[in-house]
């Protein structure tokens, strides 16, 4: 991203609305509530924004105990419902929210068809800004909707058309993976915007997350006060997040490192096949690092 058209992205996401002009935004999340935890505060103030849900909204260890059952299902819908009432306090319409609906342990093996589903959905929203999550081993289905959302960034402009600007919300597990801390991980370099959220955007937040009832416990003790975004790095999706060692490998069985990598690179592969092969051959000649298969 060039650095004017950074600062006009900047400014139309953060800047005092009545100044800049209002830019068309997605905001591109794994599950139904992320986007309320990381951006409700700025979702409140943006005048035109469309909500994209990749995944049904299931806990993964949920979906493989009762794929399929009733219980995954209710809570999958009460899941929806909550989000969908908690957006309309934000002024955000339920035709301006999009469901892909992927079981939650399946999006890291959908990879590159998710790629291309979500570039058919910015080509067809015509998206100027998207706001998505970091790729730092969080949770396999936060780096897989931020690996898809960054290689159909590539697949619009590869088409010639012109990309969007990218954004990432500061959202990460706890220790245990059960709650959401609003920060990114410890060690980030890259420069970070803090939306203060003032008293009256903290009571329409809470209420927001009132409307989530069946994730009452993980919402327990999430702070109000401040939301975090930044322009993402120069990430290289072909080596699994967090030097190789995602933090999910603590809490979540369905998925390591290794696992990842050989995922990301089948679909890197299939995706920009002339590239990645050259960033292999680059990769190869090069000791002790890796390089941006861009």
């Amino acid at each position: 991203m060039n650095k004017r058209k950074r600062l006009s992205a900047h400014a139309s996401l953060f800047g005092a609305s009545e100044l800049v002009r209002p830019s068309r935004c997605s905001v591109i999340v794994a599950h139904p509530y992320d986007e309320v935890i990381g951006a409700g505060g700025l979702i409140s103030r943006l005048r035109d924004v469309t909500i994209l849900h990749v995944t049904e909204g299931a806990p993964a260890e949920q979906e493989t105990q009762t794929a399929g059952s009733a219980a995954g299902a209710n809570h999958s819908k009460a899941r929806k419902e909550g989000c969908a009432s908690a957006l309309a306090l934000a002024n955000v319409r339920p035709d301006q929210i999009e469901e892909f609906g992927v079981t939650d342990i399946w999006t890291p093996r959908l990879l590159a068809d998710l790629a291309k589903r979500i570039a058919v959905f910015l080509q067809r929203s015509e998206t100027e800004i998207v706001l998505t999550h970091p790729y730092d081993g969080d949770h396999p289905d936060h780096d897989a909707t931020a690996f898809a959302t960054h290689a159909a960034v590539r697949l619009v402009k590869h088409i010639g058309f012109k990309p969007p600007a990218l954004f990432e919300i500061a959202l990460h597990p706890s220790r245990d993976g059960k709650k959401r801390v609003l920060d990114f991980l410890p060690g980030s370099w890259r420069e970070t915007t803090t939306l203060v959220l003032n008293e009256e955007a903290r009571n329409l937040k809470r209420r927001m997350f009132d409307c989530f009832t069946t994730q009452q416990e993980g919402l327990r003790g999430t702070p109000l006060g401040r939301e975090k975004f930044r322009t993402p790095p120069a990430y290289d999706f072909s080596v699994a997040p967090n030097s190789g060692k995602p933090a999910y490998e603590n809490f979540h069985t369905g998925m390591t490192g290794p696992q990842w990598q050989t995922l990301a690179r089948k679909a890197l592969a299939e995706l920009f096949p002339k590239e990645f092969s050259r960033h292999q051959r680059n990769s190869e000649s090069v000791t002790g690092g890796s390089s941006d298969p861009r």
